[in-house]
């Protein structure tokens, strides 16, 4: 069964996550001065700070929810 009504909130969930990623992405950028700070290394502060970032963790949560309600 496909519930019609989930692709609209899995775009805003979607958005949703791209927002609290973007931002966690910018402070890290902002105050992580190191002289060894590279692409990579930012990736992977943030990927370890959206693991703990609650906010993320539910709207990742609610993202497979709306997957797996599509699916048919």
């Amino acid at each position: 069964m496909i519930d019609n009504d989930a692709s609209p909130e899995l775009d805003a969930v979607c958005r949703q996550l791209d927002a609290v990623r973007r931002a966690v992405a910018d402070e890290v950028d902002r105050n992580w001065t190191s002289p060894w700070k590279s692409p990579d290394t930012v990736d992977a502060k943030v990927r370890a700070r959206l693991a703990g970032h609650p906010q993320y963790q539910a709207l990742r949560a609610r993202k497979r929810e709306l997957e797996q309600g599509r699916r048919p």
